[in-house]
């Protein structure tokens, strides 16, 4: 029986080391390059975002024909807008917030580490440009989120409030007194036609209607979409520092090379009176 013997050169071992440790370091520089151009702040605030952005809009979509029903029924006040136009409007509102924030998403790609190098001197006025314009409609969705935030969380207050009334009721013949809350309605002293009753005094089904069937599931999606307005407002904070930091770099991203090119013209100029003086 023979053995045959494979022979390999040192030559063939180290240039194959010499390669697999080249393929890494090049993959690896590879990775920094690509996740330095990554806009993680940019990126967070997205999805910070959306994500507020979803959970107000399920919030709300779940809330309009509990809250339409109820001001109908209780308070005979018929809105001039059904469900299916308050539903309309609210995914109209959602898709213009999606736009926005794709749009930062895509000039915080291009504004960020290599990108930004890259296309600096190409692309510098209309990048400055593209910041301005989307730090003021940043601005102007960061004022109607705050509207926003502040009627949820006064909705889900009042909700709150009423919802304690409710349960101060021991007995089904009692009536729930909403004279407390007489300037939201403005019509207190109006009396109801089949009753005779005052129009903030709640009895049989109109008080099980305001109770039973809005305040108790209606308190949990308010409180919800209050909070997800504030994770909306966080977001856009975020956003408008990225913008405002991307702004000032492409605005000093001239003045830097302007400072880096007379720094090189006056190394080069002692370069050559140093070759001079030896000579």
């Amino acid at each position: 029986m023979t053995y045959s013997r494979k022979s390999y050169s040192y030559s063939s071992i180290s240039r194959d080391k010499k390669c697999s440790s080249c393929t890494a370091i090049g993959c690896r520089r590879s990775c920094l390059r690509c996740l330095s151009r990554v806009p993680f702040a940019t990126l967070v605030a997205t999805v910070m975002c959306c994500a507020g952005v979803a959970v107000f809009l399920g919030a709300v979509l779940r809330q309009v024909d509990s809250t339409l029903r109820m001001l109908e029924v209780v308070f005979e006040r018929r809105s001039p807008y059904g469900p299916s136009e308050l539903r309309a409007a609210a995914l109209v509102a959602a898709a213009l917030m999606g736009l926005l924030e794709l749009c930062l998403l895509l000039v915080g790609c291009l504004t960020t580490g290599p990108t930004r190098e890259r296309l600096g001197n190409r692309a510098r006025v209309g990048g400055r440009l593209s910041c301005a314009l989307l730090l003021a409609l940043s601005y102007m969705a960061f004022l109607a989120w705050v509207a926003l935030a502040l009627f949820m969380a006064l909705a889900a207050l009042l909700c709150s409030l009423a919802g304690a009334l409710c349960n101060q009721l021991r007995h089904e013949q009692q009536c729930l007194d909403l004279r407390l809350f007489d300037f939201l309605v403005g019509q207190e002293s109006t009396p109801l036609q089949h009753t005779g009753r005052p129009l903030l005094e709640l009895c049989g089904a109109r008080r099980k209607e305001f109770c039973k069937d809005w305040v108790e599931p209606s308190g949990l999606l308010l409180w919800l979409a209050a909070a997800a307005a504030l994770l909306v407002l966080l977001g856009l904070v975020q956003h408008l520092m990225c913008l405002a930091a991307n702004y000032a770099h492409l605005r000093d991203q001239q003045k830097l090379l302007d400072l880096q090119l007379l720094q090189d013209l006056q190394d080069t100029e002692m370069t050559t009176l140093g070759s001079k003086d030896r000579f």
